[in-house]
């Protein structure tokens, strides 16, 4: 029970960082826990807090900080979560102490001198917020305000065993898990920024609080390590920007050998395959292309893995084409990056999402497409382009079906999961990618969890190469296998495309052997395609 407890249980509380990480500009393993703290306080699950309160203490928090977080807390989600969640702790100290454990006790707050804590609220009200507070509702019900100053920020805000950065973050943490409370949320950001949290602090805040709110929980010791074998010559660093839709993307910088922040770089954007994760084959190749010199980013597109976007394994292909220009943003405004010298890699399903945000994006300089699948036209017509006008309605009438079923229930329907066991008549594709994602020697990994069967009616509206002649005079290199089942997506895109382009078939390679084969990968090609391309 405790090792599902631990599972399910805080997938949010410290995210694995590699040790050249900027740390100043990302929550440490300590505000990490007091982030996912005051989470699961507000959120009343008790299970999970246990687990992170737990976490915490074992890195470094005391009894006294993580007693002022709940403490703390009861002014924005309530006594009876406050009172519940520090019973949570209180049982979890004396559980600790008779399996031997001493954690540090920690420092009590010191005795506040003035006796008008209305005054002293109003002081430190004005020194937390950089302005006076002011408001329609203040007027409307002064004894808010009366409550605000004299009890909220001059009785706790007096207690100076938490400094109020870390009382901002633990309150845009709480809030920003509970239904309602946007305007709220969006005011003590401001507050947190004004004492000193990130912009890139708050983002990993709301990242967690997704997740949080969506159940997707890892313990640190859990935490899912990539399905390559990294270089510890490249420098890793986990990144947050929003896309136009305001969903929050998670990525996975890499920076070359020696990376100088004072030089300029050109830079690859990798995407992953249909319902994959950036842990999986894009953050091989980007890495790989690290090593070549260049700063890669692999994203999680949204609603999958670590990025924002409700519901969750929705596939919405106007979303997943804009991430590709959201990571140009995110880029090109780093100091160390020729905004003129980008390039993309779209592997399988992301490929046909690549070409497509090529076309109407011209910061993308070249493209590069690996075993793609024209996400569109399979969901219309099948692999092979099989499909039967009356097996399209049919798909057509399950997927509304199912609509009336998750309206009802809010059950999901997951499809392009992977089965944990492979059926007896499976086709051969079947079985290509089982050996890949259900294998824990290649691509297995436990974010990756497939995407909903109602997302197929939005594919079949999809057609990526609508516009792929507008990618001229940018140069396209489609890269697909001798035996792939989905070469033909790329040797039609190709057909379609216009100069400069080229085709490049890998000899002996099928579909999958593309995604970790480091035998059958052609990384010189990419290498010079992009060189090429990228001058």
């Amino acid at each position: 029970m405790n090792k599902l407890i631990t599972t399910i249980a805080c997938l949010i509380c410290c995210i694995v960082y590699t040790q050249a990480q900027n740390k100043n500009n990302m929550l440490s393993k300590k505000e990490q826990s007091i982030a996912a703290i005051s989470m699961y306080a507000a959120r009343g699950n008790q299970d999970s807090l246990k687990v992170i309160l737990a976490r915490g203490l074992d890195c470094g928090l005391t009894v006294s900080e993580e007693k002022e977080v709940l403490t703390q807390l009861y002014a924005y989600c309530g006594f009876p979560r406050s009172m519940g969640a520090l019973v949570t702790l209180m049982n979890l100290t004396k559980e600790r102490a008779a399996q031997g454990i001493k954690d540090e006790a920690g420092r009590e707050p010191s005795p506040v001198k003035s006796s008008d804590m209305f005054v002293v609220g109003g002081q430190n009200q004005l020194k937390l917020f950089g302005r006076p507070a002011l408001g329609e509702v203040l007027t409307f019900a002064p004894a808010l305000d009366q409550f605000l100053k004299a009890h909220l920020f001059g009785d706790i805000f007096s207690r100076d065993n938490l400094d109020w950065r870390t009382r901002e973050l633990s309150t845009v943490a709480a809030l920003s898990v509970l239904d309602g409370v946007k305007n709220e949320l969006n005011t003590h950001i401001a507050h947190a920024k004004h004492n000193g949290v990130t912009q890139a602090q708050i983002d990993e805040v709301l990242i967690m609080a997704a997740r949080c709110r969506n159940g997707m929980v890892l313990s640190e010791s859990d935490e899912p390590a990539k399905t390559f074998q990294t270089d510890p010559t490249i420098t890793v660093r986990k990144v947050f920007y929003k896309n136009r839709y305001d969903i929050m993307l998670c990525a996975e910088m890499y920076l070359p050998k020696d990376f100088n922040e004072a030089q300029h770089y050109a830079a690859l954007i990798i995407g992953h395959p249909f319902g994959a994760v950036k842990e999986q084959c894009s953050g091989l190749y980007a890495q790989e292309m690290a090593r070549r010199g260049y700063v890669t980013l692999a994203f999680d597109a949204s609603y999958q893995g670590e990025s924002g976007g409700e519901p969750r394994h929705t596939v919405s292909p106007d979303a997943l084409v804009e991430d590709f220009s959201a990571s140009v943003d995110w880029l090109g405004l780093q100091p160390f990056i020729d905004r003129n010298r980008i390039g993309v890699i779209g592997i399988c399903g992301s490929g046909g999402f690549s070409v497509c945000a090529a076309s109407l994006d011209p910061r993308i300089k070249a493209l590069a497409t690996v075993s793609m699948y024209d996400m569109g036209r399979a969901t219309r017509n099948g692999l092979g382009d099989s499909m039967t006008d009356e097996q399209r309605r049919k798909l057509l009438d399950e997927v509304a079906e199912q609509r009336w079923k998750e309206a009802e229930t809010g059950e999901a329907r997951i499809r392009f999961g992977t089965p944990e066991k492979l059926l007896g008549n499976a086709n051969a594709v079947q079985k290509e990618f089982f050996d890949y994602y259900r294998n824990p020697l290649r691509g297995y990994h436990p974010r990756y969890q497939g995407i909903r069967f109602t997302s197929q009616a939005a594919l079949m509206n999809f057609y990526p190469f609508a516009m792929i002649k507008e990618i001229s005079p940018r140069p396209v290199l489609f890269i697909a296998g001798e035996h792939a089942h989905s070469r033909y997506f790329s040797e039609d895109a190709y057909q379609e495309a216009s100069e400069p382009k080229e085709l490049y078939i890998v000899p002996g390679a099928n579909h999958v052997d593309l995604y970790d084969r480091m035998d059958k990968i052609p990384f010189e090609k990419i290498s010079e395609f992009f060189w090429y391309a990228l001058r």
